[in-house]
């Protein structure tokens, strides 16, 4: 049903992956969406969700997450969506990231990133593969007109991941030349969420993989080698993200 699917070379730095959800449900299922820091746009071709009344064709951004989100589809589902990389949605608007934090927002009333030909000729593609297609030309071609992502911003997204999100604020602050409180204004503006709860869904993620690569770990092992203080802690921050508990990310 989901597959990813990548974008072209130059787009890159800010595209993190197409992705497409296509299948017919008979009755309902259930999907639960996790926190990773970015922020997707979605196109509906047809179907129902919990996501509720999309209007087909027409984008709708689904802001950087801090919290777990649950969604339910039933009958035909065609959906495809763009998910940009941490900040990297910046290059193509200005209006600033955290408006849309935890948000399903109708694009159309709030951006210009996609044009009235764009609209017109998305519903003549006659395939997921196809309008993928159509919106990797179109993003493209708006490379020469972008905003420069700011690299101090870009620098500090990859030290937090690079360190699993156990580097403290204060050294990254530090590394991008930017004094604390300007840091988390700045980062906020083009992330969505403040570089904590960037860092906290790094640690995050990175202890997901941790837990499935390594099932057999003790949680308190696991918890002290992604940077937790202790197994409490790890627990928490799952509930808190993903409405789980760790066991269950071990398979």
């Amino acid at each position: 049903m989901y597959q990813e699917h990548q974008p072209h070379s130059l787009l890159l730095p800010f595209v993190e992956t197409y992705w497409t959800a296509e299948s017919f449900v008979e009755g309902e299922e259930k999907s639960k969406i996790l926190p990773d820091g970015c922020v997707d746009i979605m196109f509906s071709f047809g179907g129902t969700s919990a996501t509720g009344g999309l209007k087909p064709f027409l984008p709708h951004i689904v802001g950087t997450m801090t919290f777990y989100s649950k969604i339910i589809y039933t009958g035909r589902v065609c959906m495809l969506g763009i998910r940009f990389k941490p900040a990297g949605i910046t290059a193509f608007t200005r209006v600033p990231v955290n408006e849309f934090t935890n948000r399903l927002i109708d694009m159309t009333l709030v951006e210009t990133l996609f044009d009235e030909r764009f609209y017109d000729t998305l519903p003549e593609k006659d395939s997921l593969k196809a309008s993928i297609q159509h919106i990797d030309n179109y993003l493209i071609n708006k490379l020469s007109y972008i905003f420069q992502p700011d690299r101090r911003i870009i620098c500090a997204i990859d030290l937090i991941r690079q360190t699993k999100g156990i580097l403290s604020l204060t050294a990254v602050a530090e590394q991008v030349c930017l004094c604390q409180r300007h840091f988390e204004r700045i980062f906020k503006f083009a992330v969505g969420i403040s570089p904590k709860t960037f860092s906290k869904i790094t640690k995050f993620n990175y202890t997901r993989y941790y837990l499935k690569t390594y099932p057999s770990e003790s949680l308190y092992s696991a918890a002290v080698d992604c940077g937790y203080y202790d197994h409490t802690h790890l627990i928490k921050d799952f509930k808190t993200l993903a409405g789980d508990v760790p066991a269950n990310f071990r398979h």
